[in-house]
């Protein structure tokens, strides 16, 4: 399943749409080729000392791989014996003999990589069939930009393989590094090695897998490099040919034919998938008879064959659909060149060059959304087939079940290889003939064309809307055209109003020195007297009155009474919060339970950034209405306090200053005030101490200062002794003594 489900799968995932329906500007343009020549060369030197450093003692000759090959081969042969004399434990058998297959295996592979680039000639890709063209006619342009398409596809993808390559060789090179700085500390006297054999063996396995990449993309590189090449000279050929583009009736009529040609033997094709659909579909009804009420998900004889049959009935319903729409798309095309002959032959009058262009676009956007439910139902069936696989490699199932099973598989990627495979090709290339007839269209759109387009609608008629009466009043008249002048400018009166404000905030700021807040407070109310004033201009730019608003002013004041009331609570409370400064941004607060930093102090609401990232927006009124507590206002130091217990049997004094130590040499700990420790209490079950000390809020956090500290005084407990017990009782048993004596007695 697997190799042929991974091709399939990667048919469907190196397909990339834009390169199939983008702008045909987009495959010409080559900066971003250029951009990523740049990018990879950068990296390459950035990694190339790494890399050298890395390879140092490394014999990676054709001559020193082969022999290193057979040394590998007669270490294998060996192992279990040299495993035995070590003392290796059975799981370090393993972890020695799987990097010893690892390492003769990419030894392998280094040695044919080698081996094929030394094959390889230098030649550049041969595209002189498309180069050399003589006379060209519009088949032969066509040729050449596929050309360029199909080999823009492909440098995508080198691309990818080029990026992930890069990627894998940043990190091999940084494996070399740990490995070897493990091996230094062993060798000077730290901490020993557990596998030091197997360890030399990964080193040299890591360092392997960095040339095996480097190889990897010097090889690609050249690829890529010859791609690009060609598409430069592809580039140079067609802009040669666009100059004497030819596009005579007798091309068009041979086109024309060859479509009709590939219709006819379609329709044919088409007769016959649907002659085996219907045996299929009998055959399918003959399986549910057998099946009878039996469960289909059960595995039989009956159920399995069912399968197969629903899976080839899916396979010629799939055909039909395919050939039906193919036969679709090849009559559409011969309406497409004759449209491109009316174009290109200047026979098509404006108003049809607008429409060819608008439903080219169209048609595009339809191909490409076809194109990928096509790609999701093939999905599907991926799905479905890697399922049928699971069910197939199940347990108890006779040989006959199998092979059933499998035949439906089979149906299932003949739908892939034959169906969709089919549709790959098909759609682009109907989305290419659509995108050369939307690129020609649009390039015909001639200043004369496009005045014909506008003089086909009535310019009286136009005039006669945009002049027509709203309402009037006293000395007034409000028009369509008016009205949309007024929203225009008042529209426009944010932006301005905008810029106005923050002109303002940057004068505060940088000329008066004034605080942050206080420049947003200004500048927010800057905004909406510039609002109000630039509504009024637009008003009076038009001639409309205030007046011929009156009618609304009713609603509006109602409006006011009821919806907007907490609007104005809010921006009032904005006001007084922002020039009685409770607090100001980059404050730390607490308010109502919720507490952060302060971010931004708005006209409306306030947002406060939590320690836990969350960014909490609160009405304004919420800080007039409750308590706030301002942690940094005046002082932004914070006491903090940490317990600590500790078993009975140790010295008080030594704790105390062990402690005392711990939180004296955190950084983030403030000498003054100066940290103290108190010895609360004698608990139940241990010594109780406290420590107090003071951090930054605004540079520091309680959670991580406490964290550090506790892990500091685990490792100085750890490395002094000392215990932290856990809960305990003593257990007194006090011995009945009346039933004492009477045993004594007796």
């Amino acid at each position: 399943m697997s190799k042929k489900i991974f091709i399939f799968t990667l048919l469907f995932l190196i397909t990339i749409p834009s390169a199939l329906f983008g702008a045909e500007s987009q495959e010409l343009a080559a900066d971003y080729i250029v951009r990523t020549q740049n990018e990879i060369s950068a990296d390459l030197a950035h990694l190339r000392k790494s890399i050298e450093t890395a390879l140092t003692d490394m014999k990676l000759s054709s001559s020193d791989v082969g022999n290193r090959i057979a040394e590998l081969a007669i270490l294998t042969e060996k192992s279990s014996e040299d495993m035995a004399a070590w003392g290796y434990t059975d799981e370090q058998r393993e972890t020695h003999t799987q990097v010893l297959s690892q390492l003769r295996v990419a030894y392998v592979a280094y040695d044919s990589l080698l081996l094929q680039i030394s094959n390889s000639n230098d030649e550049e890709i041969d595209a002189s069939s498309l180069e050399n063209i003589a006379s060209p006619d519009i088949n032969d342009s066509d040729g050449v930009r596929k050309e360029i398409r199909k080999v823009s596809r492909g440098i995508d993808v080198q691309l990818f393989y080029l990026k992930s390559k890069m990627d894998r060789l940043k990190l091999e090179l940084s494996e070399v590094t740990e490995l070897q700085k493990k091996l230094k500390e062993a060798e000077d006297g730290g901490e020993a090695l557990e596998l030091p054999r197997t360890h030399i063996l990964r080193l040299e396995l890591a360092k392997l897998n960095v040339a095996l990449s480097r190889l990897q993309v010097q090889a690609q590189r050249k690829a890529f490099d010859a791609n690009v090449s060609l598409i430069h000279r592809l580039r140079r050929k067609l802009s040669e040919m666009q100059d004497k583009l030819i596009f005579p009736r007798e091309v068009l009529d041979v086109n024309l034919e060859k479509i009709q040609a590939r219709v006819t033997e379609l329709t044919n094709e088409l007769t016959t998938s649907r002659k085996a659909l219907d045996s299929a579909n009998a055959s399918l009804v003959r399986a549910r008879a057998a099946l009878g009420s039996a469960d289909v998900s059960v595995l039989t004889n009956a159920s399995a064959n069912y399968m197969a049959r629903s899976a080839r009935v899916r396979y010629w319903e799939n055909m039909v659909s395919l050939i039906g729409d193919e036969i679709e798309l090849n009559r559409e095309a011969q309406q497409v060149w004759r449209d491109r002959f009316k174009l290109f032959n200047d026979e098509a009058s404006g108003e049809e060059i607008w429409k060819l262009r608008d439903s080219a676009q169209a048609r595009i956007n339809e191909l490409q959304t076809q194109l990928e439910s096509i790609r999701t139902l093939g999905n599907s069936i991926l799905l479905q087939i890697e399922t049928l696989h699971s069910q197939a490699a199940a347990e108890g199932l006779s040989v006959n079940i199998q092979q059933t099973i499998l035949q439906a598989v089979e149906n299932y990627e003949k739908i892939i290889a034959d169906v969709f495979n089919r549709y790959e090709s098909l759609i682009p290339n109907a989305a290419f003939l659509q995108q050369r007839l939307y690129n020609e269209a649009n390039d015909n759109l001639s200043a004369v064309r496009l005045a014909e387009k506008v003089s086909s609608f009535s310019k009286e008629t136009v005039m006669a809307f945009l002049n027509t009466e709203l309402w009037q009043g006293e000395g007034y008249s409000v028009t369509i055209s008016k009205l949309i002048i007024a929203i225009a400018v008042f529209l426009s009166s944010f932006f301005l109003s905008s810029l106005g404000s923050n002109w303002i905030k940057r004068r505060m700021i940088n000329r008066f020195k004034a605080s942050v807040t206080a420049a947003n407070g200004v500048q927010r109310i800057s905004f909406y007297i510039l609002w109000v004033a630039f509504a009024l201009i637009a008003l009076n730019i038009v001639k409309i009155p205030l007046t011929a608003f009156a009618f609304m002013g009713g609603a509006f004041a109602v409006g006011m009474g009821f919806g907007m009331q907490n609007i104005f609570n809010n921006l009032i409370s904005g006001f007084i919060v922002i020039f009685s400064r409770p607090f100001k941004v980059k404050d730390v607060v607490d308010v109502m339970g919720t507490q952060g930093t302060v971010t931004d102090i708005g006209s409306r609401s306030t947002t406060i950034k939590t320690f836990d990232g969350v960014d909490v927006i609160l009405p304004n009124r919420y800080f007039l209405e409750n308590n706030v507590t301002n942690w940094t206002k005046s002082d932004p130091r914070k006491r903090e306090v940490l317990k600590v217990g500790v078993s009975y049997d140790c010295n008080s004094r030594e704790i105390e200053k062990i402690l005392l130590e711990v939180v004296k040499d955190h950084s983030q700990v403030l000498k003054n005030p100066a940290p103290f420790v108190i010895f609360r209490d004698f608990g139940d079950n241990s010594l109780d101490f406290e420590v107090y000390y003071w951090f930054d809020v605004n540079a520091s956090s309680a959670l991580k200062i406490s964290s550090d500290m506790r892990h500091h005084i685990m490792a100085v407990f750890a490395r002094e002794g000392i215990n932290i017990p856990y809960p305990q009782r003593d257990i007194h048993i006090i011995e009945d003594k009346k039933g004492a004596d009477d045993v004594k007695d007796a």
